[in-house]
């Protein structure tokens, strides 16, 4: 086969043998792959059980994807307890003690100078730790009305 064939016709046989080679073994490969489609309302935790998934059966995270992961709680962590005392502070309800209230100023400076997606500094971390007991304690007040 072939004898009568250009170098072009050659060339593209030779082309066209190799591409179907690559759909064979991409169909191989695909037949071993499981899809899961996961479907459900926002906010439902589709995410949250793909990164699970991966956790337990690829290997985790790498180490790229770790440091962006902790900037997320951390980001998290410092917003949740802004709101809270943004919602005292609306509310008008009064700090356990003058110390929360330096806690809450401590939350207070890291947000207004961007830096909740950083690390925790000692100081704020003892404000989290601290200050959120203490806003705990004034909250009943909220839920009495």
């Amino acid at each position: 086969m072939g004898l009568c064939q250009s170098d072009e016709e050659k060339t593209g046989f030779e082309k066209s043998k190799a591409i179907d080679k690559q759909i064979r073994q991409g169909a191989a490969t695909d037949e071993r792959t499981v899809k899961l489609l996961l479907l459900g309302a926002g906010e439902c935790g589709k995410s949250t059980v793909l990164k699970q998934m991966r956790i337990l059966h690829n290997n985790g995270f790498t180490e790229d994807e770790m440091t962006q992961q902790k900037r997320v709680v951390y980001n998290n962590t410092v917003t949740a307890i802004h709101q809270l005392i943004k919602a005292m502070q609306q509310y008008q309800i009064k700090y356990s003690s003058p110390d929360r209230e330096v806690d809450a100023m401590v939350v207070q400076d890291v947000i207004k100078q961007g830096r909740e997606s950083e690390p925790f500094t000692p100081e704020l971390a003892v404000a989290i730790k601290i200050g959120t007991i203490g806003v705990f304690k004034s909250f009943p007040l909220l839920w009495v009305n």
